[in-house]
């Protein structure tokens, strides 16, 4: 008897440039489903193996749109974004033998529209904000995307002169689509004004994982750095939009009150870094801040495992994965009483919520983890059995394949 054929899916996104939540999620999904059976290829505009989650793409490639000549021209990242979206319906006869689309995010919505009404397919959008681009953020009409990477500044720029047309085909192909899901509770009323849409929720997650070492004592050595305990721990990307800076002044304050602190930063460096090691020097504490630079994914988890306190400084995220992933290491979390950390993070259980956008707060909340062992254990223990129960990989997956097979 033949063998049942596996159900093919293509997922759409953005691109692959740097290590952020956006491209995690749709790595962990592709994994997630090709564990569960199906049949999945990831495509893009641009990739960079480099800076992206190399031991992802290790196990899920990645393919893109265009032939490798673009790469040698200037904004090659603007161009092949633009250049891929333009052509989103000639490139659909690649995909006659796929039973599904999934466009994360735009221009994965918008080339997942594209290919599924060539085709005669069903897909399905998943977001993690509106498109900023048209709605952009507060934090984002005030830093842009300069120092993140100069061809999405140039795009965002570019894209704003034809920002109407751009507003209609953004909300037509994210309406017209099968099923909508999205990051979490708080960017989904945000969604559903947006676009007048009807969504479901599908928070991303992490891999529960256990209770962390000794986070008091001792030291743990990392990229050829002697990090010494307790320490703080930020992981977002070095950009001016996730706010370093408050952790940065809250060390110093925590250090004034002679409480023994250090803050571990990893990641690659971009033009902000500077920044934010000339505000360490300022402050005389550049001997408590640690920047690793990028590290693998076997470090980044021992970095989780090995932390005392998870900061979460970004002012206007729309979720946060941090949160959960110090979570799954029974890593208690401060962040602001804003936007999406109110969804990971459970105020008074599961970590602590500051006065937005109060640093002597933020300081405060900092303080008593790490002064209160049993306090910080008793949180920490919540966070793992809030992030197991309610925000594991697996719950997400279940979402996604449930809404993967209602519309199939």
């Amino acid at each position: 008897m033949a063998s049942r054929r596996k159900t093919k899916i293509a997922i759409f996104h953005s691109g692959f440039i740097y290590s952020g939540g956006g491209e995690r999620i749709v790595l962990k999904e592709a994994m997630g489903l090709m564990k569960r059976g199906y049949e999945v290829s990831v495509f893009a505009p641009t990739v960079d193996k480099k800076k992206c989650y190399p031991d992802y793409l290790d196990k899920v490639k990645v393919h893109t749109f265009l032939p490798s000549f673009v790469d040698r021209l200037p904004y090659r990242n603007a161009m092949r974004m633009v250049v891929s979206s333009v052509l989103a319906p000639i490139i659909a006869v690649g995909f006659r033998d796929v039973d599904i689309f999934v466009g994360e995010n735009q221009p994965g919505a918008w080339i997942a529209f594209c290919v599924s009404k060539v085709l005669r397919k069903p897909y399905i959008v998943y977001l993690n904000q509106p498109n900023r681009v048209i709605y952009p953020r507060p934090v984002d009409i005030k830093y842009g995307w300069y120092t993140t990477n100069k061809d999405y500044h140039f795009l965002y720029k570019l894209l704003h002169l034809i920002r109407p047309v751009l507003g209609f085909l953004d909300r037509y192909s994210i309406a017209s689509a099968d099923r909508i899901l999205v990051n979490g509770g708080y960017i989904g009323d945000i969604i559903e004004n947006v676009y007048s849409v009807r969504v479901i929720d599908a928070p991303a997650g992490a891999e529960p994982r256990g209770k962390g070492d000794k986070v008091y004592n001792g030291s743990i050595r990392i990229a050829g750095k002697n990090i010494k305990k307790p320490y703080a721990l930020i992981t977002n990307r070095h950009d001016p939009q996730k706010r370093f800076d408050y952790v940065i002044r809250a060390i110093a304050i925590l250090l004034e009150k002679h409480q023994k602190v250090n803050l571990v930063i990893p990641g690659p460096f971009t033009e902000h870094t500077k920044s934010l090691i000339r505000l360490a020097k300022d402050l005389n504490i550049e001997q408590n801040i640690y920047f690793t630079k990028a590290i693998s994914e076997r470090s980044l988890q021992r970095l989780y495992r090995n932390a005392c306190v998870y900061c979460y400084p970004s002012p206007q995220e729309d979720f946060g994965l941090g949160p959960l992933e110090a979570g799954a290491w029974s890593v208690p979390t401060v962040a602001w009483n804003h936007a999406g950390p109110t969804v990971t993070v459970e105020n008074g259980v599961t970590g602590l919520l500051a006065e937005p956008y109060k640093i002597s707060d933020y300081a405060e909340k900092m303080l008593m983890l790490f002064r209160d062992k049993k306090l910080r254990g008793k949180m920490g223990k919540a966070a793992f059995e809030r992030t197991k129960n309610q925000f594991s990989w697996e719950k997400h997956l279940d979402i996604l394949e449930k809404s993967i097979d209602v519309v199939l």
